[in-house]
């Protein structure tokens, strides 16, 4: 079995807690080196990880690393510029949300790697998640009927609220990042990823809390004046006909229990909820042909053993099955690019107070 040489850039909080410690449970791949723009931050992960090497900019990582596979986990601002790169350097890719700040940004990427004849995988990965394609799977097999709402709620308190950070959360706050990109493209991605691409988006958003103060970390007690751009943001899908969806989004939530998402048909719902079972997801059927009519846990899925025990590293592990197999990966970056469209067509939805069309499909 090939093993794949990965390199890891952006040494944060989610290289630290989610990526770099489960690597090593994809058999197919190699850590072989971590890169920062914070020398001290990388050789820290390279030691902290067993990694064999560190470096300190893209530019380095390219020049002496020998690596097939780049997962750039950086913050916001710096993908594209990252991401473009490693494309054009001939770098297999898996980036974090969002791959880039505008639907041209992400359409060179695309091109790029079609250029360099190499697979693109795209985050968030939601996707590859078994409770969502068990959802889809339902969906697409009319267990519930006509979809004619979807309603996801994807909030937290903020950043710089109950993640435990050694970095300054500011840019969080700042143009180029905020609420939007940071926790909408979740609410977008997985709600289009079961819908499939929207024709026209409608906004309402509000700056809810514009001092903050930084309850953990390094920082713990640091004022925040997130005065810039909105935190709290309540947008809305049109899919024609008698389909639409509602996402929340934004850095307003300190706690809830509002199911992740809910999905409302013609003949039931499915809602994203802990319900203590092997798959977070309630069923309401109603079948009166079938004398049913209520809640009901799913009955077991049969999800083939190589992709069971769902975690974010397997990414990597479908990014390299697409190379070695030759297929399209799960997670395409066009689908990326249509939800970067919709973040992008937001601000004229709030300005105009409308529902504008989108420009893009997946």
């Amino acid at each position: 079995m090939k093993k794949w040489k990965v390199a890891l850039i952006g040494c944060g909080s989610i290289a630290d807690n989610t990526y770099l410690p489960r690597i090593k449970d994809i058999p197919e791949a190699d850590m072989v080196a971590v890169c920062d723009i914070i020398p001290e931050r990388a050789k820290a992960y390279s030691e902290k990880f067993g990694v064999p090497a560190w470096y300190s900019s893209i530019d380095e990582l390219l020049e002496k690393c020998d690596f097939e596979i780049l997962m750039n986990t950086t913050s916001i601002p710096a993908h594209h510029e990252i991401n473009m790169k490693a494309l054009k350097a001939g770098k297999h890719l898996y980036s974090q949300k969002p791959v880039g700040l505008t639907v041209e940004e992400v359409t060179e990427q695309i091109e790029a790697a079609k250029a360099a004849g190499v697979k693109y995988t795209a985050s968030p990965i939601h996707m590859l998640r078994d409770d969502l394609r068990f959802a889809k799977k339902l969906i697409a097999d009319g267990c519930i009927g006509e979809i004619m709402k979807v309603h996801t709620n994807v909030c937290h308190g903020g950043p710089e609220y109950f993640q435990y950070r050694t970095a300054d959360p500011t840019w969080f706050h700042r143009p180029g990042s905020g609420a939007l990109y940071d926790m909408g493209v979740h609410g977008l991605t997985m709600t289009t990823g079961l819908l499939g691409p929207a024709k026209a988006v409608g906004c309402m958003a509000k700056i809810s809390e514009p001092l903050r103060t930084v309850r953990s970390g390094s920082f713990d007690g640091m004022k925040i004046e997130a005065d810039q751009l909105y935190d709290n943001y309540i947008i809305t899908l049109d899919y024609g006909d008698r389909t639409m969806a509602v996402v929340e989004s934004g850095f307003c939530q300190k706690g809830s229990r509002a199911p992740q998402m809910e999905i409302f048909g013609t003949k039931g719902t499915i809602s994203f909820v802990d319900n203590g079972n092997w798959m977070p997801l309630d069923i309401y059927l109603d079948a009166p042909e079938r004398g049913l009519r209520g809640w009901m846990k799913p009955m077991e899925w049969d999800i083939p053993a190589s992709e069971q025990n769902f975690f974010q590293c397997m990414v990597v592990q479908d990014l390299i099955h697409a190379i070695e197999e030759d297929r399209p990966v799960s997670l395409p970056p066009e689908h990326a690019r249509h939800v970067v469209d919709i973040m992008c067509t937001i601000p004229e939805a709030i300005e105009t107070r409308s529902v504008v069309p989108l420009h893009t499909t997946f």
